[in-house]
């Protein structure tokens, strides 16, 4: 996974910049956008990576998602600030997605509950405080978890109507590959979704594979597009995280323990990462993540119905619904988050958790000699 980092140096310009990339995420003052060249130095370069900012200037021209845009600003370590946005009047598949937030916007009145509900469904979300204290802010900022939630539905359906299975698996990789668009193609749903679509692949032609092995790929293919990504804070903690859950997952038969667990595993995953990264741990998103996993499936649910059928009865519960989540969030915030002054003695900490793990996992694998390694069958 590291060679294609191997020959690439990211340009972390500081300075006066143009950037030439497409609008992927708009909601309100708020935009994200994806870069596809940069200007920097008197010259022009190839650059992928994604601008996080706002700009409340007046444009004459809408700029909406799936727009191409010059941006030009002040850019430092940061990130990017915008002084002058200029967008060019093109068509683009991801207009989709921002007429999918103008339906949410007509049909949910109240805004906190319209932000919640948008981000349960596409990520980003405004007003994130309260799940920023709690540790649950990664149930709103679209990962693997939301990717693996919409297929999960998507396939319910479909396995109900299509009998064929090779039909099933090309309609269900299509429809998830669909849903990059509202994503916004952010690094843990690409990953999510190539991992799923690879998997059909090789059931698909009946090829037994290792899931560590296609994880691996995937994460391969995507530094091959985007080597910058190496460098991405959620692109390391999405691929420790999927590593941690399969680890667990193969050594673990029964369901229920499985869902309970998966929290647990990811959790252990991204620990060092997040150590090192904020300097701060919380543990109260260990504890109630796996309360607020259902609740976000419904939101999901809730966000679909309310731009395919916004009837009364489903915007008002969709309402109600989003807006007692969180308050049932906001109930937790009196735990702050545990903040160190030095990240060694919790990374020790961390490696004899680590290695216990491991050890309660392999001992557990070892008294079930029937257990085999996760290969992808029929």
């Amino acid at each position: 996974m590291l060679i294609p980092a191997m020959f690439y140096t990211p340009i972390i310009p500081e300075g006066e910049v143009g950037v030439l990339g497409k609008v992927i995420d708009k909601r309100g003052n708020s935009y994200t956008v994806f870069s596809k060249k940069l200007y920097y130095d008197s010259q022009w370069y190839n650059y992928k990576n994604y601008y996080k900012f706002y700009y409340n200037e007046f444009s004459t021209v809408p700029i909406t998602t799936g727009k191409n845009v010059y941006v030009y600003g002040q850019a430092d370590k940061k990130g990017l600030k915008p002084i002058y946005i200029a967008p060019s009047n093109n068509f683009s598949i991801m207009k989709v997605k921002d007429n999918a937030i103008n339906k949410i916007q007509k049909n949910i009145e109240n805004e906190e509950a319209r932000d919640i509900l948008i981000s349960s469904f596409m990520g980003n979300i405004k007003d994130n405080e309260v799940f920023k204290k709690t540790g649950t802010l990664h149930l709103f900022a679209v990962s693997g978890m939301h990717v693996y939630i919409l297929y999960g539905i998507v396939s319910f359906f479909v396995n109900f109507l299509i009998l064929k299975r090779n039909a099933r698996l090309i309609i269900n990789s299509v429809i998830i590959s669909f849903y990059l668009i509202f994503t916004g193609f952010t690094p843990s749903s690409v990953r999510a979704v190539l991992l799923l679509v690879t998997l059909n692949i090789f059931r698909f032609f009946d090829i037994p594979v290792s899931s560590f092995n296609i994880l691996g790929l995937v994460g391969y293919i995507n530094l091959l597009f985007l080597p910058n990504n190496i460098l991405n804070v959620s692109f390391q903690m999405s691929y420790a995280a999927a590593f941690m859950i399969l680890f667990t997952l193969e050594r673990i038969d029964n369901s229920f323990i499985k869902t309970l667990i998966m929290p647990v595993a990811a959790y252990i995953g991204i620990f060092p990462i997040a150590l090192i990264n904020f300097g701060e741990i919380s543990l109260t998103g260990l504890l109630i993540t796996p309360l607020l996993t259902p609740a976000v499936t419904l939101l999901i649910l809730c966000a679909l119905f309310s731009i395919i059928l916004p009837f009364n009865f489903i915007t008002l519960f969709s309402t109600n619904f989003a807006i007692a989540t969180k308050n049932f969030v906001n109930v937790f915030t009196f735990w702050e988050p545990i903040k160190f002054g030095s990240i060694f003695i919790p990374l020790v900490a961390w490696s004899f958790l680590f290695l216990l793990y491991v050890f309660i996992l392999e001992t557990k694998t070892k008294r079930s000699p029937h257990k085999q390694r996760p290969y992808i069958k029929n």
